[in-house]
C-alpha cells in the first residue's frame, strides 16, 4: 500500500513539476510578446508625432510597426547622426525614403513580413559581395547599360538567390534612385522608389513575385 502511495505521489510531483515548467515557458513568451508589443507601440507613437509623417512612405512603416510582432529579428531604428556616419561611408546620401524606414521601423530584418533586408550598417555596394568574383564591369537592364559598382544593395541575397538594387546613377531629387533585381547577371524589373518598393512588402508580399507575374526568372 505505501509503494503504491508512493509511486502515485512521485507521478503526481513529476506532473506538477512539469506543469510549472510549462507554464514558465508560457509566461516567458507572453511577456516576451508583451515587450515586442509594447516597444512597435513605443516606436508608432514615436513615428506619428514626428514632423516625417507626412511622407508618402508613412503608410508602409505604420503597417509594418503595427504589425512588428510578425517579423524576425529586426535591426535597431538608427539615429541620425548613425545614418550620417554611414552615408560618409558610403559616400553619398541615402534615399529621404530608406532613412525614415532606418530611423522609425529599424535597420533590415532577417524576415520582414516575407522579405529580407539587410543591415545597412554591415552592408555596401553589391559588387562588394562578388567574392565568387563573377560581375562584370557593366550589368544590363533591358538594354539600359550600368556600371556594377554603382549597385547599392538593400540585400547581399534573398531566398531565390536574388538582390534588389537601388541604381545610384540616377539623378534624382532626394537621391530616391530606382532599384531593380539582381539575377544570373543581369537586372530585372525596375521599381519606381523604395516608398513603391516598400510599399508592396509592407502587403504581405515578396516582391520580386509581384513583378515576375509571368514567371520568366523561374523562381518556383
Amino acid at each position: 500500500m505505501e509503494i503504491k502511495y508512493f509511486i502515485i505521489l512521485g507521478i503526481f510531483s513529476a506532473a506538477v513539476a512539469i506543469l510549472r515548467k510549462n507554464n514558465r515557458i508560457d509566461s516567458g513568451k507572453i511577456e516576451k510578446k508583451k515587450a515586442v508589443r509594447s516597444k512597435a507601440k513605443s516606436l508608432l507613437d514615436k513615428f506619428r508625432n514626428s514632423t516625417d509623417y507626412n511622407h508618402p512612405i508613412s503608410k508602409s512603416i505604420v503597417r509594418l510597426l503595427e504589425n512588428y510582432h510578425y517579423h524576425e529579428n529586426v535591426g535597431k531604428t538608427l539615429t541620425d547622426e548613425e545614418i550620417k556616419m554611414i552615408e560618409e561611408k558610403l559616400n553619398l546620401k541615402l534615399p529621404k525614403s530608406y532613412k525614415l524606414f532606418l530611423k522609425y521601423f529599424g535597420d533590415g530584418g532577417d524576415w520582414v513580413f516575407v522579405q529580407n533586408i539587410d543591415s545597412i550598417q554591415n552592408g555596401g555596394f553589391y559588387k562588394e559581395y562578388d567574392y565568387n568574383k563573377t560581375l562584370n564591369e557593366f550589368v544590363y537592364l533591358g538594354e539600359e547599360k550600368i556600371m556594377t559598382e554603382s549597385l547599392l544593395s538593400l540585400m547581399i541575397g534573398d531566398s531565390n538567390g536574388g538582390a534588389w538594387c537601388w541604381l545610384t546613377h540616377e539623378e534624382r531629387k532626394d537621391n530616391e534612385w530606382s532599384l531593380a533585381y539582381y539575377m544570373d547577371g543581369c537586372l530585372h524589373y525596375k521599381v519606381k522608389n523604395f516608398t513603391e518598393w516598400l510599399g508592396v512588402a509592407a502587403s504581405d508580399r515578396e516582391v520580386i513575385r509581384e513583378y515576375d507575374i509571368e514567371e520568366k526568372l523561374g523562381l518556383g
